[in-house]
């Protein structure tokens, strides 16, 4: 609702703010300040200007009414509604919806108490029924949430709809395949790859708050363990066939996992001496990637390789 503008049904926020301020001016009060927490939910107590206000009236107690458009608006549960009253009630203040105007009288705290449970009620089942759609559309191959690295989230206007998917981010994943490919080879670490793809101008998405920046390693590590750069969707116990475009095949996305795995087992660090049979070297007794070492006798460096698996 922060993003939207006036809707027909009027809950967009400033018209939220206009009812509110009609209905101060056709009571003749006076409008001593406003508290607006845009874009932040109100399934949590935890809203910085909601908190600033109680604690305003609990110090200043210099309010008779705190005016809200629909109870919904200040709180969605029980819970939360009847703590937030009390602070009100403790500092001489009195609660009231411009929509629902309920009477100030046992029968309108009734009526009132019954919004706040029609409130947590709405809010509870909505939560339930986006549950729902994320798992249906999951197990058809689609996704719900916000697109990894070299993706892109799209809408697309259909019959007065807006259709979600998601498309290859051209931009970016070009780096993701060069990230797999190398990591692939057994011959960077992760913080190499940080640092040698920043400089090739791989840069993360950047947010309202904080512009594209340096991919993070740890971003790095569960880029190369997400099964949907090889079309596979995991989500919530659910593992199906995307309908998005891979961006790896089959054959380096396994060759990945087997760094992956001997990395999990041995630790992730860079060996000092590199070698040519590196990353091609297994061990015959349990599978696992052997790697090299170099020792020092009697003034003469040995070259030998050892299984990580062990």
């Amino acid at each position: 609702q922060a993003l939207k503008a006036d809707s027909e049904e009027g809950y967009s926020i400033p018209a939220q703010r206009a009812a509110c301020v009609k209905y101060i001016k056709e009571k003749g009060w006076k409008l001593i300040d406003e508290y607006l927490d845009r874009g932040e939910s109100a399934r949590s107590a935890r809203r910085p200007q909601l908190q600033e206000m109680l604690g305003r009236i609990a110090k200043q107690k210099d309010v008779q009414v705190v005016i809200v458009h629909k109870i919904d608006r200040l709180a969605r549960n029980m819970e939360d509604h009847v703590a937030i009253k009390a602070i009100l009630t403790k500092a001489g203040c009195s609660l009231v919806s411009v929509v629902e105007n309920f009477e100030d009288n046992a029968s309108g705290h009734l009526v009132e108490g019954i919004h706040a449970l029609m409130a947590e009620f709405y809010s509870a089942n909505l939560g339930a029924e986006t549950k729902k759609g994320m798992v249906q559309k999951t197990k058809q191959g689609g996704w719900a949430g916000m697109a990894p690295l070299g993706y892109l989230n799209v809408q697309t206007p259909m019959n007065a709809r807006l259709m979600r998917s998601i498309e290859v981010d051209e931009e970016r994943a070009p780096f993701v395949k060069q990230l797999f490919d190398l990591y692939a080879t057994g011959d960077f670490s992760l913080n190499e790859l940080e640092e040698k793809l920043y400089k090739l101008g791989f840069r993360s998405k950047g947010t309202a708050k904080q512009l594209p920046g340096k991919v993070h390693k740890s971003r790095l590590a569960s880029m190369v363990q997400n099964p949907f750069y090889i079309g596979t969707i995991r989500w919530n116990g659910i593992e199906t066939k995307g309908i998005h475009q891979p961006l790896i095949s089959k054959d380096l996305w396994d060759r990945v996992q087997e760094v992956v795995k001997v990395r999990n087992q041995a630790g992730e660090r860079r060996r000092k001496h590199p070698h040519y049979l590196r990353g091609t070297v297994y061990c015959g007794e349990c599978g696992s990637r052997m790697s090299s070492d170099i020792k020092t006798k009697n003034g003469k460096e040995y070259l030998y390789f050892y299984c990580l698996g062990q």
